[in-house]
């Protein structure tokens, strides 16, 4: 990542001729390097390079939770700011490219400087997610959050909500606290685990994330994103792990889902494989995961799970 100057020809040649991209209008960065990012570090990316561009805002929202590495639910188009001590931002008309600026005020204590960049503290951006974006994408950044910082639990986070008393997004958030737990392994399993909660599906009695499964005596163990009933397990497929690295290690990957799915079936557990874009509805309607956890809740477990569902 290179920042831009007028007077730099040579980098201004690339830029023409495609072998820089343009991530601001004074950040460049290699366009192959760029384009071989998965979308998740290309927003990383731009988000890092507007913070390295503006001068005085506050970056906040989903792009403040990337720049301190936590996972989000959707890849954002815009990376939003504030300009601090309250100020009114200009005219939308006047703002850069992939940047929205928010109206509201941004308290200095709330302003931290990370690799030279001004950006929202935890619950700042935290608040602003939970407003923008609603209550899943708070759920999964929380998530996130606690996985990586085990001191961020449920009472302290709510604790933390008595300094933002008037602002935006504070409803949803608590609640989002609320539901969130401290070993989410993903932003897709967050996801999932709220639609199961929200579709209080009259048949579930138990929903627990990230449960091990020992192989032997080996002190080897599977782990599962999370076991529903004490049958019924749900793993959220990742296609990441399937489309990088050589055919060797995608080879040794299939053939080690395939046994850890092999040993999980033959011990009589029920294993739904679900993809992300199953767990998205239609307007008014429910996700191709519920219906297929409906399905799978109208069967019996195996007589020697029966006691555990």
């Amino acid at each position: 990542m290179t920042r831009l100057k007028q007077s730099d020809h040579e980098v201004s040649r690339r830029v023409a001729d495609g072998a820089l991209r343009k991530l601001t209008a004074e950040v460049v960065m290699d366009a192959e390097l760029y384009e071989q990012l998965p979308p998740w570090d290309r927003a990383t990316a731009r988000a890092f390079a507007v913070g390295l561009t503006v001068d005085k805002a506050v970056v906040s929202g989903q792009a403040a939770a990337r720049l301190w590495g936590l996972h989000t639910l959707t890849i954002e188009d815009s990376v939003s700011c504030y300009l601090p001590d309250g100020r009114t931002p200009s005219s939308p008309r006047q703002w850069p490219p992939g940047v929205v600026y928010r109206y509201g005020h941004m308290d200095p204590k709330d302003v931290h400087e990370y690799h030279g960049i001004r950006v929202a503290s935890f619950t700042r951006f935290f608040l602003d997610i939970a407003h923008y974006e609603g209550v899943h994408a708070a759920v999964v950044v929380v998530d996130s959050a606690r996985r990586q910082f085990p001191e961020l639990t449920e009472e302290f986070l709510l604790d933390r909500l008595k300094a933002f008393p008037r602002y935006r997004g504070l409803t949803n958030l608590r609640r989002a606290i609320e539901l969130s737990i401290p070993d989410s392994d993903s932003a897709q399993e967050t996801r999932a685990r709220i639609i199961v909660h929200e579709a209080q599906l009259p048949g579930i009695t138990s929903v627990q994330p990230q449960v091990r499964f020992h192989r032997g005596t080996t002190g080897r163990f599977y782990m599962v994103d999370f076991l529903i009933n004490g049958w019924i397990i749900v793993e959220i497929d990742g296609r990441s792990k399937y489309t990088t690295g050589n055919p060797e290690e995608l080879e040794a990957a299939l053939m080690a889902e395939r046994d850890r799915e092999k040993f999980l079936t033959n011990h009589g557990y029920m294993v739904l494989r679900i993809d992300p874009k199953q767990l998205d509805a239609p307007p008014g309607a429910e996700c191709e995961f519920i219906r297929i956890l409906r399905r799978a809740l109208e069967q019996e477990p195996p007589v020697h799970l029966q006691q555990v569902a």
